[in-house]
């Protein structure tokens, strides 16, 4: 860790690093300190120093963001918590030893205490030093020195046909059905990183494949409502395909960069929502002859989350959905079947999804601008004729949108046939998302609650939820 933070700092030897470091001191407490090459090896070396704050003020200073000594010496916590993902540099040995004790963690503690037990950063704390980290170089997952039992790409494979597995899954009940069983894969595929020895391909294979899988499973946690693990598992997941040299781990970069843009908007965070959603976008390589699928998806999320900042986004929503739709059709074959192959979660990347989005971002603004509920009404009817197959989370969803819809433009008995519609199939989810738009459409009801019909719909949703645990 510390070699990572040194080399990344600009230092351009350890001397120049020892001296930085000996300046600090004299600066911060009138310190003589005469450190020197030798001294930063021994330190390297896993030796403690004994003035561990002037190296991590020589570090944040050179990084931009504040870095806690207990990144660079762990066994300086005395017993406090684990330092948060996004304050640790990037090194894939950390990563997995720290994402091993979240699965430790998770494995061992029932899931309402773990989400308790974990906040959420948002904005400036949480984009800061992402933004930082993400302009470092990967080294990758080294070779292990010790002999081991040697696997191949045939099991890093196999751990791939089960993330697809387990994303077909999410995307058809919800995370919570399956969630504890992708942690069990994700604890086999990290135990392997430590167990076994691999070529540097292979490895760098396996980190991508544990990227992949780690989003997955955070992603299972934001459908669980458990959104302090969500974000946990989805930073140890940008983590890993940030410093995997493995060809998809960019692109996996950019999902999970858009996966917690999500997680930050369904969390009520829309301006870090915005953030995440720009830096996933920098990530990938200018021009637009390739991802424009990946950059269609991602601005149109960026619509809903542009969408809650107030009726002056108008103009920036309409842009972002124009957008994301030229964009979705210059997409290629090519991107599509890299796309398909990636050991991530399921993303229906169909235009009508394009405009379940586009629906959802209108429909957020027609509240305070009526004129744009026709185009909210057009958008979602369309969308919800064309969702794909195996995506039955996605059309409970457009079908509880279609009647917030309606109750929004004052149609109730249409909006309680399309509700009813709904709850017929919300039985096949275990999905917190479905159950957050549910209590959003209860919202929406209150204006014709002493409507008998709607009195009655509204006791439906309210067992519905109960029932799902909400």
């Amino acid at each position: 860790m510390l070699a990572a933070l040194i080399r990344g700092g600009g230092f351009r030897s350890l001397e120049r690093f020892a001296c930085a470091v000996n300046t600090r001191g004299c600066e911060m407490y009138g310190l003589k300190l005469f450190y020197d090459h030798v001294t930063v090896k021994r330190w390297l070396e896993g030796r403690l120093c004994q003035n561990p704050e002037v190296v991590a003020a020589v570090l944040s200073k050179a990084w931009g963001i504040p870095i806690p000594v207990e990144v660079v010496w762990p066994e300086m916590r005395d017993g406090q918590g684990p330092v948060p993902a996004y304050q640790q540099a990037w090194v894939a040995v950390r990563t997995l030893d720290d994402l091993g004790a979240l699965i430790g963690s998770d494995m061992l503690t029932r899931r309402e205490i773990l989400a308790g037990s974990m906040g959420v950063a948002t904005g400036s704390t949480l984009i800061d030093p992402l933004a930082r980290w993400l302009g470092a170089e990967p080294v990758g997952l080294p070779e292990p020195s010790e002999a081991k039992r040697r696997i191949g790409m045939e099991e890093v494979d196999n751990i791939a046909a089960a993330i697809k597995h387990f994303a077909a899954l999410d995307a058809k009940a919800g995370g919570g059905l399956s969630r504890e069983a992708a942690v069990g894969q994700l604890k086999y595929a990290v135990d392997l990183t430590r167990y076994a020895s691999y070529s540097d391909e292979v490895g760098n294979r396996l980190l991508a494949t544990i990227a992949g899988l780690s989003g997955l499973v955070g992603w299972m946690c934001h459908d669980s409502g458990m959104p302090g693990p969500a974000q946990k598992y989805l930073l140890y997941g940008l983590q890993a395909a940030r410093e995997s040299t493995d060809e998809r781990a960019p692109l996996l970069a950019v999902r999970i960069l858009g996966d917690l843009g999500q997680h930050a908007r369904w969390a009520g965070h829309n301006g870090t929502a915005v953030r995440l959603f720009d830096m996933a976008l920098g990530q990938l390589p200018p021009g637009r002859d390739r991802f424009n699928l990946t950059r269609a998806i991602v601005t149109s999320n960026k619509a809903q989350s542009l969408c809650h900042l107030g009726r002056t986004s108008v103009p920036e929503v309409r842009s972002a959905v124009g957008l994301s739709s030229d964009l979705h059709a210059q997409a290629t074959d090519e991107e599509r079947t890299a796309i398909a192959n990636l050991p991530h979660r399921s993303i229906d990347m169909s235009e009508p999804e394009l405009a379940a989005k586009a629906s959802e971002a209108y429909l957020v603004l027609a509240r305070e601008d009526p004129r744009l509920f026709a185009e909210a009404d057009e958008l979602g009817r369309h969308s919800l004729a064309g969702i794909a197959l195996g995506f039955g989370r996605n059309k409970v969803l457009a079908q509880v949108r279609l009647a917030r819809l309606r109750f929004v433009a004052g149609e109730p008995d249409q909006a309680c046939d399309d509700c009813e519609h709904a709850l017929t199939m919300v039985g096949n989810t275990k999905s917190s998302m479905v159950t957050t738009r549910l209590r959003d459409l209860l919202g929406d009801t209150e204006p014709y609650q002493k409507l008998p019909r709607v009195r009655e719909l509204r006791e439906r949703v309210q067992a519905t939820l109960l029932k799902q645990g909400s």
